[in-house]
């Protein structure tokens, strides 16, 4: 909601909406609040479904971004702006860090998918959506820490926090040293 509103304040800007269904019921219940939000404001709307079922070796979250990029290379004529920012930059290089490879930074670009907010926290995104009277669908499933980015960002991030309270400007640091932003 914060990317749509921030779109939406440059008249000049066309965009379309694309949102993926994971198949989960907080993700029918995103879907109906988006389809309701599209239909006030007249943005057209591509909703994707998965397209197959889920290979025994990958894991829910392997296989949940493997289906939406399916469907999102079925956009690769168009941009496409994603609304990742830092704490997930963050929770993805300490995930990668965990599993013992190098650390990786999302990428600010994988081909026609841009990630523009790869600097900006989370909370300076809720500052702005509160600070602008946003209404917004939170998924619940964000809570169940049996995800690894889920535990990462509820019981880990505290810890990494106290330990490294400058987390967030180092990775910051490296995504503009990177010049992936």
């Amino acid at each position: 909601m914060f990317m749509l509103d921030f779109l939406s304040r440059y008249p000049q800007n066309h965009f379309e909406i694309l949102f993926f269904n994971h198949g989960t019921s907080d993700c029918h219940n995103a879907e109906a609040f988006l389809r309701k939000f599209c239909d006030e404001k007249k943005f057209v709307l591509h909703v994707g479904n998965a397209n197959r079922e889920k290979d025994k070796k990958e894991s829910q979250e392997e296989y949940w971004r493997c289906i939406r990029y399916d469907f999102l290379n079925r956009f690769a004529d168009r941009p496409i702006l994603m609304a990742h920012n830092l704490d997930d930059a963050v929770e993805s290089w300490i995930m990668s860090s965990i599993k013992g490879g190098n650390p990786v930074l999302l990428p600010y670009r994988r081909d026609n998918v841009i990630r523009p907010f790869l600097t900006v926290t989370k909370k300076q995104i809720q500052h702005w959506a509160s600070r602008n009277g946003l209404v917004w669908c939170q998924d619940e499933s964000n809570g169940d820490t049996v995800h690894l980015r889920n535990y990462v960002r509820h019981i880990a991030m505290p810890m990494i926090l106290h330990i490294n309270p400058g987390i967030h400007s180092m990775i910051r640091r490296k995504i503009i040293e990177r010049g992936i932003c």
